[in-house]
């Protein structure tokens, strides 16, 4: 298990699911396929109070004008904004 981000960004999307953003400086040099392919389908969200297992709908990398990679993983239907307490951190399972 290995870190993916830590969670600064957190949307509901009405009728597709939960967004959640965030960076890891780490993965600043990676192309944009090998960071969705690394991420992969399932993620465990870590709060304060407890681990959140979650299936990954869809994963957006994007670059900023310095240079970060922001993440946005697309998370289903059946999670809310407030499942998720800040702070929280992403962590893959592979």
């Amino acid at each position: 298990m290995r870190e993916i981000m830590k969670i600064f960004d957190i949307h509901p999307l009405p009728n597709r699911g939960v967004v959640i953003g965030g960076t890891d400086p780490l993965l600043d040099n990676w192309p944009r396929q090998q960071i969705q392919a690394w991420i992969g389908k399932e993620v465990e969200i870590h709060t304060v109070k407890t681990v959140l297992p979650a299936k990954v709908i869809d994963v957006t990398v994007s670059s900023s004008l310095t240079g970060r990679k922001n993440i946005f993983i697309l998370l289903p239907q059946d999670f809310e904004v407030s499942d998720i307490e800040e702070p929280a951190v992403v962590y893959s399972v592979h």
